[in-house]
């Protein structure tokens, strides 16, 4: 008899759910909060939605009640897309109206500092901000603390650590069942700390473990010297020993993710598209050396956008059943780790102990 025989389905459809009912808004009601799903229709393996506003519309336990923007015109569209009443152009009156619990912050970095810090001391339960993070490590800081002071949930919404093959891939290798994880190899299209973001910190879900020093490679020297966002490789080191590659000068669209394990490997291709799981055989008699051999990934139970898990998995923890998969010190990490990268390679590849001491230093 099978060991799920006596489980019920409509009792994991249950528990999989938030407990609660919360109020969702967004502020920043543009591309990343109403309208990127419109430049994916009919792309293949696309789990939309991407965007904040339908994503908030089906998670279970969330319902979206307002945005914000300071821009008439997309207030409007935002309110006739997703049919929203509840539409402001400031941050407090939508508080002082609205009162929401969960707020997506899906504004450009240099306006999401302001936005974190206004939300935080009006005492919303949960922040889901975008990345990256923002700025600069001095703002990174500032953003930590005062969502520290205030006890706001800060989640940073690199939503791939809610998708349920990761999950289930991060689940296999703390099982013990691959040996202990020794490396990531993430080849990552574009730029470090934008795109970047999403690797680094789905990394740091699996090494669990802060990182301590970096050095890399940049393509674009001009880039480094203007502090803009560039593309480049890195080569991280964990406190626990996990080392981590991030290469961003790869094909366009050509995102891959790789966590090396003593016994096996579990590999992701294609966009997150495609699964592997390979595990060493057994060594021939004749032979002290195994070789790989490919397992079934099982597909997820129920199929979804990561960003949907993602909103769910913040009203789970504010439920307090579910842990924090992207806290905001990974946010602050990823930008340290880009910067750091980008400090190495101005300063001819050495490496550039983590936390950096200059809190000044950013990308934009």
């Amino acid at each position: 008899m099978s060991k799920f025989s006596k489980i019920k389905a409509y009792e994991v459809i249950k528990e999989s759910r938030p407990k609660h009912r919360y109020r969702g808004a967004v502020v920043g009601c543009g591309r990343m909060g109403s309208t990127i799903d419109d430049e994916h229709i009919g792309l293949p393996h696309y789990p939309w939605p991407w965007a904040h506003a339908p994503a908030m519309i089906e998670a279970s336990g969330v319902e979206l009640v307002a945005g914000v923007d300071l821009d008439a015109k997309r207030l409007q569209d935002f309110g006739e897309r997703w049919g929203v009443n509840g539409l402001y152009s400031d941050i407090e009156e939508m508080m002082k109206h609205a009162r929401p619990d969960i707020v997506s912050v899906t504004t450009r970095p240099a306006q999401r500092p302001a936005a974190i810090k206004i939300l935080a001391e009006l005492g919303v339960k949960a922040i889901f901000a975008t990345k990256p993070l923002c700025r600069s490590l001095e703002e990174a800081d500032e953003i930590i603390d005062v969502c520290n002071r205030s006890e706001t949930l800060l989640v940073i919404a690199c939503h791939l650590n809610w998708y349920a093959p990761y999950k289930y891939a991060r689940d296999l290798i703390k099982s013990g069942e691959l040996g202990s994880l020794r490396s990531i190899v993430c080849n990552t299209p574009l730029s470090l700390s934008n795109i970047g973001s999403h690797s680094l910190s789905l990394a740091r879900s699996f090494i669990d473990s802060p990182a301590v020093w970096a050095f890399g490679d940049i393509d674009d020297t001009n880039k480094a010297l203007s502090n803009r966002d560039l593309s480049g490789s890195g080569y991280i080191k964990y406190q626990n020993g996990v080392k981590c590659i991030l290469n961003s000068n790869v094909p366009e669209n050509s995102w891959s993710i790789e966590f090396l394990c003593e016994k096996g490997r579990v590999v992701s291709r294609n966009h997150h598209a495609t699964f592997e799981i390979w595990k060493n055989s057994a060594p021939d008699q004749n032979s002290s050396i195994s070789y790989d051999i490919q397992n079934i990934f099982p597909n997820p139970w129920i199929p979804r956008s990561s960003v949907v898990g993602a909103i769910e998995g913040v009203a789970k923890t504010l439920d307090g059943d579910f842990p924090n998969l992207c806290p905001g010190e990974f946010g602050r990490e990823a930008l340290e780790i880009a910067i750091a990268i980008r400090e190495s390679y101005l300063n001819n590849g050495v490496k550039v102990d983590i936390p950096i001491p200059d809190r000044s230093l950013k990308i934009i």
